[in-house]
């Protein structure tokens, strides 16, 4: 979706607190990757590429908060976060992994697609990744 069909339809709103929700986010963020860890751990691939992905939304969610805007939709997320982060190319490259992360991410949610090891361990590394720069521009 475009950034204008995103804010039209109510997905992504500026919001005077939202600055304040960066630390919350961050902490969602460390905890869902703990557990994706954890969830590779026990061979719960599935669960750990879940868990995975919403470390990453989380981390990069902070992005949007932190430029004073919420969503309601994963899709104007990555829309969003490109539009207020400009030509940052780290975040540009970020949002392109993540965005075919959340589409496979509907996959194994929604139609049972199943996961192997090395795709929960890449899902894993893009979650770390995701946390890591979000920690660098936030804390």
């Amino acid at each position: 979706m475009r950034w204008q069909e995103c804010v039209d339809r109510g997905l992504i709103r500026a919001d005077s607190k939202a600055k304040e929700r960066v630390p919350g986010s961050l902490e969602s963020a460390a905890r869902f990757l703990r557990a994706a860890e954890k969830n590779v751990a026990i061979e719960e691939y599935e669960m750990a590429h879940l868990a995975a992905y919403n470390s990453a939304f989380h981390s990069i969610r902070a992005f949007l908060y932190a430029a004073g805007y919420v969503e309601r939709s994963h899709a104007c997320l990555v829309t969003a976060v490109r539009h207020t982060s400009g030509d940052d190319p780290e975040v540009a490259d970020l949002l392109n992994v993540f965005d075919k992360l959340r589409i496979a991410r509907h996959n194994v949610q929604y139609s049972g697609s199943l996961v192997c090891e090395e795709e929960a361990a890449f899902c894993i590394r893009l979650a770390a990744r995701a946390l890591h720069l979000a920690r660098q521009r936030f804390r």
